[in-house]
């Protein structure tokens, strides 16, 4: 689940309890049950108060080309340019002004859909698209569509040299009722879709859901990533995405023999809670999955610690990698005993402190150098918008060591 979705949710909830109606919350923050710290992953030492970092996109000021995303910037999906090609880095990313679709306040940080480019994966500029506020995919403010309310990109696939699908989720305006004394939401009911481009990004032509919601899952499908086998092989493409069914957050795999035409589930969970207890106690939400230097896919993913419920704990990236033999996802434990880690936690070192709030919806960019790019959302304090930041392994280890904090002004 991205980030921000818990605690928002969690919030949204209670003031639900609290007030017996259905008020639409905008951007909150964190619910009131106080998370439990676990120990720091390694040397213990909080990130420097005076450090140089900071986020990589930020929430637009005024002065720029998009009013889509004012209150917020989350889940990036970065494309570097194809190999000798001369194109732009290309991220796509969520956001909202507050609001969904038909002036609806949301309480996600989901909503739409924009663009920013760059020439070196750092510095980034806002692409100006032509749907609602400058984005380039928006939700249809059609009351009977399945992404009528709110969207976001889920993953954005290369289809030979002048065509981009991206892979994202819809939340419909269907009231949602979680039993008991809360009133019913809108928005949580996700499916997932298909968009195709072919003017690099700067418009999107819907293709249709490619993917329904299971109630055996959960309430929704969603955040989606797309995983293409590599090429001269007979592999089939895989998504991965994930669900939650009122008491745990899971990762499910669908597959598809068409190259993305029709998908079939695989059943079964694929990565779920670890113990009660665990720093992944609460499940799996959000994924980033990439090759690593040795061929093998690796998976980062943000969990939610156990003990205190499905909303309350923190957050964290762990990892887990593919194990060909059995065709299936399993949690590290080559860099620490503790199955998936976790290996980076938000404000502490080498995070930036500007991360200590929350960290999650990671994106891995494998380089060409054997380096690895890890692009993530996260926010300081309750009083900072939800941003995009960066760290890269000039090695391509991916143990918490392994992670230096770029930014802007320092590259």
């Amino acid at each position: 689940m991205a980030p921000s979705y818990l605690l928002l949710l969690s919030a949204y909830l209670s003031a639900l309890l609290a007030s017996g109606s259905s008020p639409q919350i905008a951007f909150v923050g964190r619910a009131a049950t106080a998370s439990r710290r676990l120990p720091p992953l390694h040397s213990g030492v909080p990130a420097d108060v005076g450090a140089v970092g900071g986020p990589v996109l930020r929430p637009p000021s005024s002065a720029e080309c998009t009013s889509f995303d004012t209150a917020c910037v989350a889940h990036p999906v970065v494309l570097p340019p194809a190999v000798g090609s001369t194109d732009l880095w290309q991220m796509y990313y969520y956001g909202n002004p507050g609001c969904w679709a038909n002036g609806t306040k949301g309480f996600l940080p989901t909503g739409y859909v924009g663009l920013a480019e760059s020439t070196d994966g750092v510095n980034w500029e806002r692409v100006a698209g032509s749907e609602e506020g400058g984005s380039v995919l928006a939700p249809t403010g059609q009351e009977d569509d399945w992404d009528g309310l709110q969207l976001g990109v889920g993953d954005v696939v290369r289809v030979g040299e002048n065509e981009l699908h991206m892979y994202y989720f819809g939340g419909s305006f269907e009231p949602l009722s979680f039993g008991g004394p809360m009133p019913p939401a809108q928005g949580l009911r996700m499916r997932i879709g298909k968009a195709r481009s072919t003017d690099k990004g700067r418009s999107w032509e819907r293709m249709g859901q490619v993917l329904d919601y299971d109630p055996v899952e959960g309430l929704f499908a969603s955040w989606p990533r797309i995983v293409v086998p590599q090429k001269g092989t007979s592999e089939p493409w895989r998504m991965s995405y994930h669900a939650f069914n009122g008491t745990r957050w899971a990762a499910f795999g669908a597959v598809s023999l068409d190259k993305g035409e029709t998908w079939s589930r695989e059943g079964g969970i694929a990565l779920g809670p670890g113990g009660p207890d665990s720093w992944d106690g609460s499940g799996v939400g959000t994924r980033a999955i990439a090759r690593a230097a040795d061929g093998g896919l690796v998976m980062v993913y943000e969990a939610v610690e156990g003990g205190g419920g499905p909303f309350a704990g923190r957050h964290r990236l762990g990892l887990a990698r593919w194990d060909e033999s059995e065709e299936a996802w399993r949690k590290d434990t080559t860099i620490s005993s503790v199955p998936g880690g976790p290996i980076l936690d938000g404000g502490v070192k080498p995070m930036d402190l500007w991360t200590s709030y929350v960290i999650g919806t990671p994106f891995l960019v494998p380089m060409e150098n054997g380096s690895m790019r890890l692009y993530f959302c996260s926010k300081r304090d309750n009083d900072m918008s939800m941003s995009i930041g960066l760290v890269e392994s000039t090695s391509g280890d991916l143990g918490p060591t392994a992670w230096k904090s770029i930014s802007p002004n320092e590259f």
